[in-house]
This record gives C-alpha cells, sequence and structure tokens, in this order.
C-alpha cells in the first residue's frame, strides 16, 4: 500500500510538472507520417512556410492569416549572403534606392528559400514527379525524381530541379538560374542550391538549403525552415500588379518625398 502511494504522488509530481501543452498534445497523439505505396513519406498537402505552429491557418495565425509580428525568434534563419565586395555594392545601392529596381517589385518570381510565411505552397506528389503550387506570384516548380538536368538547360528565374530521395529526405538540386545583376538578392549563373526536405512528423517538415555561387559569393552558406501542415487551406488566385515606374520613383526620391527608417 505504502509503495502503491509512493508510486501515485510521483505521477501526480510529473503531470504538475509537464507543461499543460505537452499534456494536451499527449491526449491528443499525431498520426504517423503518411507514405506512398514506394514507402516515401507523402508530402502532399498543402504547406505553410517559416512557421512552427501547428493547426489550421486561423488557428496558427491568430485568425488574421498572418502570424502575429514581434513575437518569438524567426523559424526561417540564415538568409544574409556573404556577398563578394562587388556584389555587396549592388546589394546596398539597390537599398538605397528602396529596391525600386528589384526583380520582385516587377512581378518576377524568386526562389524564396524556405519560403514566404504570408503565403501557402501545396505539394503534390507522384512516383516519378513532384510539383510545389506557390502561391506568391502564382509560381510552380517541378521536380522530376531520379533525372539529370538537361544539356540544353535554359536559364529560368527558378531554377531547374531535380529531386532524389536519401531516405525519409527529399533532396532537391537547382540549377541553371537566370542572372540577377541588380535588386536586393544578386546571383550569377554559376548558382547552385541544395534542398531538403524531411518531414518529422505528421505536422512538420523540416527544411534546409545550401546555397552557393562562386562568382558572387565569398563562400557557400545556409538557410533553415519549418513548413506546417494547414489542413482545410486552399491554394487562392495571386495576381500581380505593379506599374511603377522607376524613372518617376527616382525623381520623387530626388525631391525627398520618400523617407527611409534610420
Amino acid at each position: 500500500m505504502k509503495n502503491k502511494l509512493i508510486a501515485s504522488i510521483g505521477v501526480v509530481f510529473v503531470l504538475l510538472a509537464m507543461p499543460v501543452s505537452t499534456i494536451a498534445q499527449n491526449k491528443k497523439a499525431l498520426p504517423p507520417v503518411p507514405r506512398t505505396a514506394d514507402g516515401h513519406p507523402d508530402l502532399s498537402g498543402v504547406w505553410q512556410p517559416g512557421s512552427d505552429k501547428p493547426g489550421t491557418w486561423e488557428e496558427a495565425n491568430h485568425g488574421v492569416g498572418v502570424a502575429e509580428p514581434g513575437r518569438g525568434e524567426p523559424v526561417r534563419k540564415g538568409a544574409n549572403p556573404p556577398y563578394q565586395p562587388w556584389a555587396a555594392k549592388l546589394v546596398l545601392e539597390a537599398y538605397n534606392r528602396r529596391n525600386a529596381d528589384d526583380y520582385v517589385a516587377r512581378c518576377i518570381p524568386e526562389l524564396e528559400l524556405g519560403g514566404l510565411s504570408l503565403y501557402p505552397n501545396q505539394f503534390v506528389q507522384t512516383p516519378n514527379l513532384i510539383v510545389i503550387l506557390i502561391e506568391v506570384r502564382h509560381a510552380f516548380r517541378i521536380i522530376p525524381l531520379n533525372q539529370n538536368h538537361p544539356e540544353d538547360l535554359d536559364p529560368a528565374w527558378l531554377g531547374d530541379s531535380v529531386g532524389r530521395w536519401e531516405g525519409d529526405t527529399l533532396v532537391v538540386d537547382v540549377v541553371g538560374f537566370k542572372e540577377r545583376p541588380i535588386g536586393s538578392k544578386i546571383n550569377t549563373d554559376a548558382l547552385h542550391i541544395v534542398e531538403r526536405f524531411t518531414r518529422v512528423d505528421y505536422n512538420t517538415i523540416e527544411y534546409s538549403a545550401t546555397v552557393d555561387d562562386p562568382k558572387a559569393l565569398l563562400r557557400p552558406y545556409k538557410i533553415t525552415s519549418k513548413y506546417m501542415l494547414r489542413p482545410g487551406t486552399r491554394i487562392q488566385e495571386y495576381v500581380c500588379e505593379n506599374n511603377q515606374d522607376p524613372s518617376h520613383f527616382e525623381e520623387l526620391d530626388k525631391k525627398g518625398l520618400i523617407t527611409r527608417e534610420k
């Protein structure tokens, strides 16, 4: 009887010491990671990049569609390219012009490594092909599996992607980028990116990207992020319209009508 009493007290103490969120999570165990017929983790679904909060879009984003600003550490980390001096100079010049010449300001897509948390991504997975539908700028990526890059590759803003499975991790090799000689992000035709997507549990894909551009960077650098499953979310139409005239913007800047944060 005495031993049972001591054991009961120990259980109560452990429960009291556990965070409420942990107790709630234990009550509702996550389903296992779904797998396809060939045994690989199934990445299919709509995901929110740059987040670490589970649940529907409304639950994870305070009901307003985006994470509450200023709370917690950012999930996406490492996006500070170590530019060579010539490239760093161009990035600074772009900043001083408030990125008026940036390609993104002209509605041209770019490979958002780790994604933009405001916009969902939908993964469509088949045995030989993975497609990522990206709501922002209405972009998409086609990732053939177990293939080589084409020899007659045409440079593209999102590059050319091929994938392979390494255990439970989808590894995506991306080359063939168009050069970006102006704007907040500089790259040459030598840009090479290796991405890794690992579905570590039902709700979460761990993401990393190693970025190398020997013509523009001093050394390779790495970005890490997470993608969180967003059940019930649908990709919506995104229309990019921007009729800003960079020369007009420069005119306003010279007149002192554009302010910058100090």
